[in-house]
């Protein structure tokens, strides 16, 4: 897991060849926990979160059907239920250790 915040953290504060770096490594880990602990997209639930985009909408139906029509629409939409269950897993195994910290020693700066 730390190599998973590290890899994030260093897409922010490196320069950009080094950040595309380390979004090459961020993406092998991603698919690798999707491959290790089962997180692809199932069916059902591509299928409620289509319906939970098109509630909104005026004919639901046809929204639906406009997603189903275009599979580059559903890999979007595919795309996005495997994010949400990588974070579910993700915040799943996570565990909180309270520490107080000052202000300062927070933000970075030693007095």
């Amino acid at each position: 897991m730390r190599g998973l915040w590290l890899s994030l953290l260093l897409m922010w504060t490196l320069p950009a060849e080094a950040g595309e770096l380390a979004t090459v490594r961020l993406g092998l880990v991603v698919a690798e926990l999707v491959r290790a602990n089962d997180l692809q997209a199932k069916p059902d639930q591509i299928k409620t979160h289509v319906e939970e985009l098109a509630a909104s909408y005026e004919k639901p139906a046809d929204v639906v059907r406009w997603y189903y029509s275009d599979n580059r629409r559903l890999a979007e939409v595919e795309a996005i239920v495997i994010e949400n269950n990588v974070t579910q897993f993700v915040l799943s195994k996570a565990m909180v250790v309270e520490k107080p910290v000052s202000f300062e020693e927070l933000m970075g700066q030693q007095a």
